[in-house]
């Protein structure tokens, strides 16, 4: 029997999610929104935090629903050796989508797969066997037998501790995979998408790539970009001979080492369209912990910090960039409170589907 063609078409569109996906779902001005409320000191986390719930609960359900839908016998007993043995078996030629299907049945991810399992299945199978059975044990000592029926549309099984555990099992590494991909899928999207939008607002155009020749009036940015012997720069943005570096993270007060490790990434000077130009660093996060030493740390290395969790952190940038660069914008002069309006504006005369170009 195979699984993956039984599961439900919306637990299928759960398991990957894509850029396009998204913004399907949301649509170009509610992607906009998105991008407005981070520019305005919000939390990109508020609303992608519940288009990954509704990912998994649309998992969770159509994972229920495939146990109801399963053969099984009538008092809903599993063998668990033959189970597990045929989800084995169906995962040796899977691939893609019900790959990772077939592992979530064992519970497993991708990563736990290569960690835990080392591409073996086999030592893995009998361990997973023998400890759902010897959990099984012990639930029935301890809580005693589970009892009663889950019916969907009319397909009902028996509910037991095997179908409990095997669908607790499924559902676990559900989690794992789902929040794993959103999170990682939705942070770099929006990066993007917030640079892109805040570096044109501020007077800078566009360039898909690192222009090969430049002159020293134009005034250019482009994303996502890795020299050769330094890491990669969230943004780079030129304006005769000087340029600036920027790296952007949704990166809270638990996560220090990561944003520490931000500051010393990018040196004093660098070529760019056959002129030198010198660098600097700003370095935008969502939050920088009370005791951190970032702050001090970034004016060593020529950098600045910003935090997004300030609802004037954009005019703090734009001011930053007019003391680099010798210039204002528009942004620069704005006061907290004209802040929506201004976005407003501004964002209805952009494309930001060009920043993923």
């Amino acid at each position: 029997m195979d699984l993956f063609e039984k599961y439900n078409s919306m637990g299928k569109n759960a398991i990957t999610t894509t850029r396009t996906d998204f913004s399907k779902s949301i649509g170009e001005e509610g992607t906009k929104d998105i991008i407005k409320s981070v520019l305005l000191g919000g939390n990109v986390r508020d609303t992608t935090e519940f288009i990954t719930q509704r990912r998994l609960l649309n998992s969770y359900a159509s994972m229920i629903s495939l146990f109801v839908n399963m053969e099984t016998n009538s008092n809903g007993d599993f063998n668990f050796k033959e189970y597990s043995e045929n989800i084995s078996e169906s995962l040796s030629g899977a691939k893609n989508d019900a790959k990772i299907f077939y592992l979530w049945l064992m519970g497993l991810t991708k990563k736990g797969f290569d960690n835990v399992a080392r591409g073996q299945l086999t030592q893995y199978s009998e361990s997973f066997v023998s400890a759902t059975e010897e959990a099984i044990e012990d639930f029935e000592t301890e809580f005693g037998p589970l009892t009663g029926k889950i019916n969907i549309n009319g397909e009902e099984i028996n509910i037991s501790w095997e179908i409990f555990c095997l669908i607790g099992i499924a559902i676990g590494s559900q989690t794992l995979t789902i929040r794993g991909s959103s999170k990682s899928m939705n942070g770099k999207m929006f990066e993007k998408l917030v640079l892109g939008t805040l570096l044109t607002i501020s007077g800078f155009k566009y360039c898909s790539k690192p222009p090969t020749s430049i002159k020293l009036t134009d005034k250019f940015f482009w994303l996502s970009n890795m020299d050769a012997n330094e890491r990669e720069t969230d943004a780079t943005l030129i304006y005769n001979g000087k340029a600036i570096n920027i790296d952007i993270g949704f990166i809270g007060k638990g996560n220090p080492e990561i944003t520490l490790d931000k500051v010393t990434r990018f040196g004093a000077y660098k070529q760019i369209g056959g002129i030198s130009h010198d660098m600097s660093t700003i370095i935008i996060v969502d939050t920088v912990g009370e005791n951190s030493d970032l702050f001090n740390k970034a004016s060593h290395v020529n950098g600045h910090v910003l935090q997004m969790k300030e609802k004037d952190w954009t005019i703090k940038f734009a001011q930053l960039i007019q003391d680099i660069f010798g210039f204002s914008s528009d942004l620069s002069s704005q006061n907290s409170d004209q802040l929506e309006n201004f976005f407003d504006s501004n964002l209805s005369l952009i494309n930001v589907s060009d920043f993923f170009n």
